[in-house]
C-alpha cells in the first residue's frame, strides 16, 4: 500500500523531480528496459543471429540451433516460422543454411518412435508457406523470389516435394503469357520461376525433365522478344547504332534475364548434373533405416493482377504515388535492367554462368534490402566469403591452389563493386572487393534510373573503403580508370562510350567519393587528355568533376590539389573564378547604379512590400521617359531580381525570407511569358559562376508559381548550355539537370493533385454513405421521409472542395503538357533539322570522330540526352502521345529541311520507348 501511495504522490503531488515523474518513474522505465525476452522474441532472434560471428563456421552452428528449435517446436512453431520468413526475406546469403536447418531437424525428428514431433515441423512449414501466399497477394516480388530459393534447396533436400515447387514455378511462368502483360510483371515473374529451377535444377530435372525444359523454353522466348528495349537502355552506346536495329551484344553490357537463361542453358546441355559450384553443400542428413523423407507439399498459388487505380493506371504493390502530400519516386521501370561490368570475367564472377548468377543476385538483393542502413550492409558484403562454398572467394590470406582442382576465387571487394563460375587454374586468383564495387556501381548505373538513390550507392562505396582501404581502395581505383576510359577512346574506331547519363552518375560519383578521401587522386594521369577537344566527353568530365569538386569544398583548396597544367586557362579545368554570384550593379559607375541602391535599401530594411512595388513603378515610370516603356520594364525587372538575388545570396534562408517577402514585386514583373524568360536569364547571369545555384533558385521561382515548368524547359535548350560552350540548341548537362528538374515538378504537380483529387472523392462518397444511412434509420423511427428528396441531397454534395481539386488537377495537367511538348519540340527542332546532328549518325562519321568539332559533340550529347528524356519520362509521354506525336514530330514529314537519318532516329527512339516492349 505504501508503494502505491508513494508513487501516487509522487507524481500528482510534485514529490519527484520532471514535472512529478521522479525516482519511480525512473525505475519503472529501468525496469521495462531489462524486462525479460519473450521466449518467442528468443526464437526470432536464434534464427536472425545465426553464425553471425565472424569467427564461427555456420555448418558448425546447425546442430546447436537446430537442439535449440526441438524444444519449442511444440510450443512456439508460429515464431519459429516467423523466425525463419524474416531471416529468408532480409538474410539472403543464410538460405541455403537455413534449409539444411530444417533438414537437419527433419531428420532428428524422424528418429522418434511416433509422427507428433515431425507433425509439428509440418507446422512450421504450413505457417511458412500462409506467409508466402501472403507475399504472392501482394506482389512482393523480392520476398517472393527468396522464398522460392529456399523451397528450391528444401527440395534438393527432401524435405519440399518437387512436384509442388515445380507446380508453383509453372504458375508464375504462366505469367509471361497473360495478354498485355508488362514487362515489369513479365521480368519479376521469371525471375521467380528461373531462379528456382536454378537452385533446385538437379532434383527438379531428375523428377520432370520435361517440365523443366518447357519452364527454360518459356524464358528463353521472352528474353529474345525484348532485344529492342534492351538496346535502348544499354549503358554504352554508339551514335549509328538504331535500336530498332540492333540487340545488345557488348561485352561489358548485361540484361539480367538473359543471363540467368544462359546460365540455365548452360545447365540444361549439361543434364542438370551438378548444382551450381558456388552453393554451400553440406553432406546431407542422415535419416534413419526405413523412414521416408518428409517431401512437404507446397499449396499451389495463383499470381493475382497488379492493383489498379480509380483512373485505370498501373500502381506498385509498395503503395501510392504521393505520399505525406509529396510525389515518391518510381518505384519500378517497365524496360529490361541492362548493367554494366566494370571488370574483366577474370576479376570477379562471370554472370553468364551459374555461379557468377547466383553470387551477383544475392549482392543485388543485400543492395535493396540494406538500403536503409548501409554500413551493415557494407559490413556483411565483406563477410559473403563464410556463407558460399569454400574457395568461392579468395580469402585475406595467400591460399595455395590445390593441385588439379578447379578454383573459383573471386574478388569480393570488386564484385561488391561488380557481381565467375569455375574460374580455372590458369587464370588469377579472385578476391572480395572487385565483386563488391562491381555490383554496387553496375547497380548505380543502370538506365533510366536506379533502383534507389544515386547517394546511396555513392556512400555504400565509401562504407566499403572504409571497411577494409587495403583491398576495396585499389578495386575503386580501376573502376574509376576503366569508366573514364569508356568516356571515348578514339584509338577503338569501333568501341562504344558510355550513355551521357551514365556519364553524369560517374561524374557525380568521382566528385562524392573523392570528397571522402581528402580529394587525392592521381590527376597527371589525365594530363594528356588536355590536348583532346574542349568538346570531348573526357575534357567535359574533368571540368565538370572538379566544378563539383568545389561544391563539397572551397575554390582555392581543389585548385591546389590538381597540377600547374590544370590550372592554365587554355585547360578549361578549373573555372577561372569561385562560384560567387555575379551583382551586376555593383560598380557605382553602372547607369543603374542609383536605382538599384535604392530598391537594395529598401530591402534590406524589410520594407513593406507597398513600399517596394511603389518605388519599382516610379523607376520604371523614370525610365520610361528617357526610352520605351518595354525597354523600362525590362531594366526594372533585371534591377528587381538581381537586388533580391543579392540580399538572399548570403545563405538559403536569407534567400528564401527575400523571395517570400517580395513575392509581389516578381510576380508584378512576371506576367508574360516573355517577362518569365528574362526572370529566368537575369537569375542565370547572376548566378553564372554557379550551376548548383541556378538550379536551387529556379526550383523556388516554380515552387512559387513565378515561373512556369515550360519555360525553365525552354531555357534549358536556348540559354541553360551558355557556360559549356555548346552550339546553340543543344543539350549538355546542365541544360539536362534543368530540363529534368522543370518535368519531375510538372509530375510531381499532378501526382500531388490528383492524390487530393481522389481524397476529396472519398471524402465526399462517405459522406453520401453516411447520409443514406440516416435515410434508414429516420424511417426506422416512424417518421414520413421523402426518399427520393433525399437521394438527390446525396447526389448533389459535390462541395466546393471537389470542385476546386479537379480545376487544380486540370490546370497543372496542362501546365504538364505544356512542359513536355516545348521539351520534344526542342529536340525534333535541333536534332532533325541540324545537320551535325544527322552526321554524327554516319557509321564513317563515328569512326573519325577525332575530328568532331562543336557541332557535332554538341549533337551528339543532344541524342543522348534526347534517348533519356523518352526513356525517363515514358509513363508521362504516353498519356499525352497523339499531342506530341502531332504538334511536334509531325514536323519531320511536314517540314523542309529535315535531315532523313536523323528523322529516322528520332521518330525510331520514340517508338521504342512508348511502345511498352
Amino acid at each position: 500500500m505504501s508503494y502505491q501511495h508513494d508513487r501516487y504522490n509522487g507524481h500528482h503531488g510534485g514529490g519527484g523531480s520532471g514535472g512529478g515523474k521522479g525516482r519511480y518513474y525512473r525505475n519503472d522505465r529501468r525496469d521495462r528496459e531489462h524486462a525479460p525476452e519473450r521466449p518467442e522474441a528468443k526464437i526470432r532472434s536464434a534464427l536472425i543471429k545465426f553464425a553471425d560471428d565472424p569467427e564461427c563456421e555456420p555448418i558448425d552452428e546447425i546442430p546447436r540451433l537446430a537442439r535449440y528449435l526441438r524444444d519449442h517446436l511444440v510450443s512456439s512453431p508460429a515464431a519459429i516460422a516467423e523466425g525463419l520468413r524474416t531471416g529468408v526475406t532480409e538474410l539472403p546469403f543464410k538460405i541455403p543454411f537455413y534449409a539444411y536447418l530444417l533438414s537437419y531437424l527433419d531428420a532428428d525428428l524422424a528418429q522418434e518412435p511416433s509422427d507428433g514431433p515431425r507433425t509439428q515441423l509440418t507446422g512450421v512449414l504450413d505457417d511458412f508457406v500462409k506467409g508466402f501466399q501472403a507475399y504472392v497477394d501482394s506482389l512482393k516480388w523480392r520476398e517472393l523470389r527468396l522464398c522460392i530459393q529456399f523451397f528450391a534447396h528444401l527440395v534438393s533436400l527432401r524435405v519440399v516435394a518437387p512436384a509442388s515447387l515445380l507446380a508453383v514455378l509453372k504458375s508464375f511462368i504462366a505469367v509471361l503469357d497473360e495478354p498485355g502483360v508488362s514487362y515489369t510483371r513479365a521480368r519479376q515473374a521469371g525471375l521467380c520461376a528461373g531462379e528456382g529451377v536454378l537452385r533446385a535444377g538437379v532434383a527438379l530435372h531428375a523428377h520432370d525433365a520435361a517440365g523443366v525444359n518447357d519452364l527454360i523454353a518459356a524464358l528463353k522466348a521472352f528474353s529474345d522478344g525484348s532485344s529492342q528495349a534492351k538496346s535502348l537502355v544499354a549503358p554504352l552506346v554508339r551514335s549509328y547504332d538504331n535500336p530498332e536495329d540492333v540487340e545488345v551484344d557488348l561485352p561489358d553490357c548485361k540484361e539480367t534475364i538473359q543471363c540467368l537463361v544462359k546460365s540455365l542453358v548452360d545447365m540444361q546441355d549439361a543434364s542438370f548434373e551438378r548444382r551450381p559450384a558456388a552453393l554451400p553443400e553440406p553432406l546431407p542428413p542422415v535419416m534413419a533405416p526405413g523412414v521416408e523423407p518428409l517431401l512437404f507439399e507446397l499449396s499451389a498459388v495463383l499470381v493475382p493482377p497488379d492493383a489498379l487505380d480509380l483512373e485505370g493506371e498501373e500502381i506498385s504493390a509498395s503503395g501510392p504515388v504521393v505520399e505525406d502530400g509529396q510525389p515518391k519516386p518510381p518505384l519500378k521501370q517497365d524496360v529490361p535492367y541492362v548493367y554494366l561490368s566494370v571488370f574483366p570475367p577474370d576479376m570477379t564472377p562471370l554472370e553468364t554462368t551459374p555461379s557468377g548468377y547466383l553470387v551477383r543476385t544475392c549482392m543485388m538483393d543485400m543492395l535493396n534490402i540494406y538500403e536503409v542502413n548501409r554500413k551493415e550492409g557494407a559490413r556483411l558484403l565483406l563477410d559473403l566469403p563464410r556463407w558460399w562454398a569454400y574457395r568461392t572467394f579468395k580469402g585475406r590470406d595467400d591460399v595455395k591452389e590445390e593441385e588439379g582442382k578447379e578454383t573459383m576465387q573471386w574478388m569480393l571487394e570488386c564484385t561488391a563493386v561488380e557481381v565467375c563460375e569455375n574460374v580455372q587454374l590458369a587464370r588469377p586468383l579472385l578476391t572480395i572487393p572487385s565483386t563488391a564495387v562491381k555490383t554496387v556501381l553496375s547497380t548505380a548505373f543502370i538506365l533510366p534510373t536506379a533502383p534507389h538513390s544515386s547517394v546511396y550507392y555513392y556512400a555504400l562505396i565509401a562504407e566499403l573503403c572504409k571497411l577494409s582501404p587495403t583491398t576495396v581502395g585499389p578495386a575503386v581505383g580501376k573502376s574509376i580508370r576503366k569508366l573514364y576510359k569508356l568516356l571515348g577512346d578514339e584509338a577503338e574506331t569501333e568501341a562504344a562510350v558510355l550513355d551521357v547519363e551514365v556519364a553524369r552518375r560517374f561524374t557525380e560519383w568521382f566528385a562524392v567519393h573523392m570528397s571522402n578521401f581528402g580529394f587525392n587522386w592521381v590527376w597527371k594521369e589525365w594530363i594528356p587528355d588536355l590536348s583532346l577537344s574542349p568538346h570531348h566527353p573526357r575534357r567535359k568530365f574533368i571540368r565538370r568533376a572538379i566544378e563539383l569538386e568545389i561544391r563539397s569544398s572551397y575554390y582555392d583548396r581543389i585548385k591546389d590539389t590538381l597540377p600547374s597544367d590544370f590550372h592554365a586557362p587554355e585547360s578549361l579545368a578549373v573555372p577561372p573564378e569561385a562560384p560567387l554570384p555575379n551583382y551586376e550593379y555593383e560598380d557605382s559607375q553602372h547607369p543603374y547604379f542609383a536605382d538599384a541602391e535604392a530598391l537594395l535599401n529598401l530591402i534590406k530594411k524589410r520594407s513593406k512590400i507597398d513600399e517596394v512595388v511603389k518605388l519599382a513603378q516610379t523607376m520604371v515610370e523614370h525610365i520610361t521617359s528617357e526610352s520605351s516603356s518595354a525597354e523600362a520594364h525590362v531594366i526594372v525587372r533585371s534591377i528587381a531580381v538581381q537586388v533580391i538575388l543579392h540580399v538572399g545570396s548570403r545563405s538559403f534562408s536569407h534567400f528564401l525570407n527575400a523571395i517570400e517577402r517580395y513575392l509581389a514585386l516578381l510576380r508584378l514583373f512576371s506576367k508574360e511569358t516573355q517577362a518569365k524568360a528574362e526572370v529566368l536569364d537575369t537569375a542565370g547571369r547572376f548566378w553564372r559562376r554557379s550551376s548548383l545555384m541556378v538550379g536551387i533558385v529556379f526550383d523556388k521561382l516554380m515552387q512559387y508559381q513565378i515561373v512556369d515548368p515550360s519555360d525553365v524547359v525552354a531555357w534549358s535548350f536556348r540559354v541553360g548550355n551558355a557556360t559549356e560552350g555548346v552550339a546553340d540548341g543543344g543539350l549538355t548537362v546542365q541544360g539536362w539537370e534543368m530540363l529534368k528538374a522543370a518535368l519531375d515538378k510538372a509530375s510531381g504537380r499532378v501526382a500531388v493533385a490528383k492524390h487530393k483529387v481522389h481524397t476529396v472523392k472519398k471524402e465526399e462518397e462517405d459522406a453520401k454513405a453516411r447520409l443514406k444511412a440516416s435515410k434508414g434509420a429516420v424511417v426506422d423511427d416512424g417518421m414520413d421521409v421523402d426518399v427520393s428528396i433525399q437521394d438527390d441531397m446525396a447526389d448533389s454534395l459535390d462541395s466546393a472542395a471537389l470542385t476546386a481539386a479537379l480545376k487544380a488537377h486540370a490546370t497543372l495537367t496542362r501546365d504538364q503538357k505544356t512542359a513536355l511538348v516545348r521539351a520534344l519540340d526542342e529536340f525534333v527542332s535541333y536534332l532533325g533539322f541540324s545537320s551535325s546532328a544527322g552526321t554524327v549518325l554516319r557509321h564513317e562519321s563515328w569512326q573519325s570522330r577525332e575530328s568532331w568539332g562543336l557541332d557535332e559533340w554538341s549533337s551528339w550529347q543532344t541524342w543522348g540526352w534526347y534517348r533519356q528524356f523518352c526513356r525517363a519520362h515514358t509513363s508521362q509521354l504516353r498519356t499525352y502521345m497523339n499531342t506530341l506525336e502531332s504538334v511536334s514530330l509531325s514536323k519531320l514529314d511536314s517540314m523542309p529541311g529535315a535531315d532523313a537519318n536523323a528523322s529516322a532516329m528520332l521518330k525510331s527512339v520514340w517508338e521504342l520507348s512508348l511502345s511498352g516492349e
